[in-house]
């Protein structure tokens, strides 16, 4: 949800703490280096590569879902889960502007920090 006297620094802010959350978690990351080493692939099978049950699997994908690293698509029965690559794109891009300090994020209103979403 954007609010439309969000400032850039403001969306960058929750931007950046919405994916970190996300890539904070090493199951996560796990099924990110799958992803980025083999391609797309099944539920099914990341499920059984990551040795995780299903709904577990899932879980985890409904939060890179929502930090939109990793998009999902329906083959029939089977869920095919694939990176967003751009996303890390984006994340290198936020990142650069954090670290070469033209993010003015630490000018953004400190009341933001609390107004932002959870994802995991």
């Amino acid at each position: 949800m954007t609010l439309a006297s969000e400032t850039r620094a403001e969306r960058d802010l929750r931007r950046l703490r919405t994916m970190y959350r996300a890539l904070g978690d090493e199951t996560r990351l796990r099924v990110i280096s799958l992803l980025a080493e083999f391609g797309p692939m099944p539920v099914n099978e990341l499920s059984a590569r990551v040795s995780l049950s299903q709904p577990l699997i899932s879980w985890h994908l409904r939060i890179l879902r929502l930090s939109d690293l990793v998009e999902t698509q329906r083959q029939g029965r089977e869920v095919i889960c694939r990176l967003r690559t751009a996303a890390f794109e984006e994340l290198h891009e936020l990142e650069a502007r954090l670290i070469g300090g033209t993010s003015g994020i630490g000018m953004a209103r400190r009341s933001s920090a609390s107004e932002v979403a959870d994802v995991g």
